[in-house]
């Protein structure tokens, strides 16, 4: 898997500062490998976006064959395939080194896009990962005409953008105004003021005039030089405004058991000087959480969910919440980590917060076992062999178990031959026939150091050579074994 790309960001604000978030850069402290990953914040519909991706190697000992796994949202297109992509081969990382890579995307959809990057080990084991999201705009030519324009002054440009935002708006001159006469205004203004103080009236000069052709010595006086207040109507592009600063904290437990229920807060602060205005605030989860409650006023959607946050004023704070049920996890896997990811957008400036809160979920429920890891061992043997046709031959299943552990319940299904009769009654006798297959009901656990038996009985109608085949289960094994045995059948 190879990702490059460039994009293409949109403006933020009127200071003309871009914030890029990395999101992998709070990686936990308990992973062995710390990944972080930079790239844009906001793009464009068709863009191509590249994320750089750096994992170090802090575990303290040499880490062999790392897989990178990356999965991403549906709003996002790679040419090798859909997600999760998997890069190509495995990596090596000494002790204290780090290595980068380069994650390339085609951006399809608007809306909030995000991905994250997984690292594991040889025993697929998580060993680390971190998640970024990009702001995708549906057109830039519709994203950059309200920043452009004047004030609107219908209905619809006012209500596609927060009020909040409309107050620093007036402060960038029109477009349309050439910058010589912006520039003008503040030097015009201490002569018209000392004029009108003056007993014979001066006539105001032009806008444009030239800085020599302004003042009267004898108007100094009157018109010292401080600084004029907001009211005086000096340009607000001389000055950089305020804007809210917002931080977003997510918190939740560290380790959980399936079916348990965990508690995921966010909390947002206001540090700035000013009120932030309306912001939306969304939770999103992975596949092993379930959602329950949320905090009241939340807008559910597939694994997704929203509230519309009111106007902080500086110095305030508030917290949303959701309480997820972790789904139990695999049998090969019986411990998985899953992630809650919070974003907080539409704030003064565009700019996005994110944070996002990990869990272990740990299962109790051991690993199951290969017949081959339980040393369970099944043989198949016929007590007579040649037979002529009319007699029958007696099959033996033995399984043996040379493990540390009971078995816990197996079951034996022996495939008989085709056009096979069985003879008698099986052993045990509880056996339910479906066809050729001979089935065993639930056979007991067995300890350590000891087996069990299974016999039965069988002819055929003509002369030839016949295969009958025993297949072991368990409910506590991983796959199945078997044993075959061939029994040749004589013309009389």
């Amino acid at each position: 898997m190879s990702l490059s790309l460039t994009v293409r960001l949109l403006p933020l604000s009127a200071v003309g500062s871009v914030i890029l978030l990395v999101l992998a850069a709070a990686a936990r402290a308990e992973d062995p490998v710390a990944v972080l990953v930079t790239g844009p914040l906001s793009a464009t519909v068709g863009d191509r976006v590249a994320f750089e991706v750096e994992l170090v190697n802090r575990s303290g000992r040499p880490l062999e064959k790392l897989r990178v796994v990356d999965y991403f949202d549906k709003g996002f297109h790679h040419e090798a395939s859909a997600s999760p992509i998997e890069q190509k081969g495995t990596i090596d990382l000494a002790a204290g080194t780090s290595r980068r890579l380069t994650l390339d995307f085609l951006l399809d959809e608007p809306g909030r896009q995000c991905h994250r990057v997984e690292i594991l080990d040889q025993s697929h084991t998580f060993v680390g990962g971190a998640t970024s999201c990009v702001q995708v705009a549906a057109s830039p030519v519709a994203a950059a005409t309200p920043l452009a324009a004047p004030l609107p002054t219908t209905p619809a440009p006012v209500n596609a953008y927060p009020s909040t935002t409309y107050p620093t708006m007036p402060a960038t001159p029109p477009s349309t105004s050439p910058a010589p006469f912006v520039m003008a205004a503040p030097l015009a203004t201490a002569p018209l003021a000392a004029a009108t103080l003056t007993p014979p009236p001066v006539a105001s000069p032009p806008l444009g005039m030239p800085p020599v052709a302004m003042p009267m010595p004898t108007a100094q006086p009157l018109a010292p030089p401080p600084a004029l207040p907001a009211s005086s109507g000096l340009p607000a592009s001389t000055a950089l405004p305020a804007t809210p600063s917002l931080e977003l904290d997510m918190v939740g437990p560290a380790e959980v058991l399936p079916g348990s229920v965990s508690e995921f807060v966010a909390t947002v602060r206001n540090t700035g000087s000013v009120a932030s205005g309306a912001t939306t605030l969304e939770f999103g989860w992975d596949d092993a959480f379930t959602p329950l409650e949320a905090s009241e006023g939340y807008k559910l959607a597939s694994s997704r969910v929203s509230w519309d946050l009111p106007s902080l004023e500086p110095g305030g704070q508030l917290r949303r919440q959701i309480n997820l049920r972790a789904q139990p996890a695999g049998a090969v896997t019986p411990s998985s980590r899953s992630c809650v990811r919070g974003v907080l957008s539409g704030a003064v400036g565009g700019v996005m917060v994110a944070d996002e809160s990990c869990v272990l979920i740990r299962s109790n429920t051991p690993r199951l076992r290969t017949p081959r890891e339980a040393g369970l061992r099944v043989t198949l043997a016929d007590c007579d062999d040649p037979v002529v046709v009319g007699h029958s031959t007696t099959l033996i299943c033995t399984v043996v178990n040379t493990g540390a552990m009971s078995t816990g319940r197996l079951d034996l299904t022996v495939v008989l031959p085709e056009r096979a009769t069985l003879v008698g009654d099986p052993s045990p006798s509880r056996v339910r026939i479906d066809g050729a297959n001979v089935s065993f009901d639930s056979i007991p656990s067995i300890p350590p150091g000891g087996q069990a038996t299974m016999e039965l009985a069988y002819r055929i109608p003509g002369s030839g050579t016949a295969k009958a085949t025993a297949i072991l289960t368990g409910t506590e094994l991983d796959g199945s074994t078997d044993s075959n045995c061939q029994t040749t059948f004589l013309a009389p």
